[in-house]
């Protein structure tokens, strides 16, 4: 199983190679870790386009910024399942874009 920061890396190398846009799917079952995987996911590249210099990015006001959405989504009605109290019924689609 592909780790999720050596994901996250490939997909900051290609984007700063190939100046291509990059994708990063998360799956899995309910209570599987999706929302901490992204959250790991986003930590990681706004790091490391901080660390550049080349990004005038604030980490943590980024995570901050992607995660005070979620609320808002929730509105719209999460289920109780057996493995998870609280989870979402739709999917979420981030993107992030750098100049």
């Amino acid at each position: 199983t592909p780790h999720i920061y050596s994901i996250s890396d490939r997909a900051l190398s290609n984007l700063m190679g190939t100046v291509q846009s990059q994708v990063v799917l998360i799956s899995g079952e309910s209570g599987a870790g999706k929302t901490e995987s992204m959250k790991h996911v986003l930590r990681f590249l706004t790091g490391r386009l901080a660390e550049t210099g080349k990004q005038n990015i604030n980490s943590d006001q980024t995570m901050k910024r992607v995660l005070s959405s979620n609320p808002l989504l929730e509105a719209f009605g999460n289920a109780c399942t057996t493995r998870n109290d609280n989870s979402s019924r739709f999917g979420k689609f981030i993107e992030l874009m750098f100049n």
